[in-house]
């Protein structure tokens, strides 16, 4: 488990982006086409609350998700927004939008 000020914020993210997802799935679909960027791979997102038992590194730490192609859904979706970033992530996520 993380440090307990990242894990409270974190869970509380992650409670927000699954009712803003189940309320408004048109509106993320449309924000996702506009992300910018690419994934850095340093497995941040995958590791929030609680370690991903699907994610290793390899031998140049870089993340690498075992499920990749079976992915839970909201981890293909982040981030959704701009205001879809885990607060101790915002700086160093490779996606950005530019609204």
């Amino acid at each position: 488990m993380q440090k307990i000020g990242i894990f409270f914020p974190s869970l509380k993210h992650q409670i927000w982006r699954w009712c803003y997802y189940f309320f408004h799935k048109q509106e993320v679909t449309r924000s996702v086409g506009k992300r910018k960027g690419e994934c850095k791979r340093c497995g941040g997102c995958c590791h929030t609350s609680f370690r991903c038992s699907s994610l290793s590194f390899d031998e140049n730490g870089h993340a690498e998700c075992k499920e990749h192609d079976r992915r839970p859904h909201m981890c293909k979706l982040y981030p959704f927004g701009r205001r879809d970033h885990f607060a101790h992530l915002k700086d160093k996520c490779g996606f950005w939008y530019d609204e």
